[in-house]
């Protein structure tokens, strides 16, 4: 599966879910942040590992 569809398909599989952005360690320097789903509890996104590009067609 294609990266860029992967990242869609995680996103969509949490519509009408409640989500947050989470700081791991001290916020003012944090070691990670996340975005979180709060009903199932899966991280979505961690900076650590994911970086923001356009997508490509």
């Amino acid at each position: 599966m294609e990266s860029d569809q992967m990242l869609w398909d995680m996103l969509k599989s949490h519509i009408g879910h409640q989500v947050c952005i989470v700081a791991y360690g001290d916020t003012d320097d944090p070691m990670d942040i996340c975005l979180e789903c709060e009903e199932c509890g899966e991280v979505i996104l961690d900076a650590k590992i994911y970086t923001v590009a356009a997508r490509e067609k």
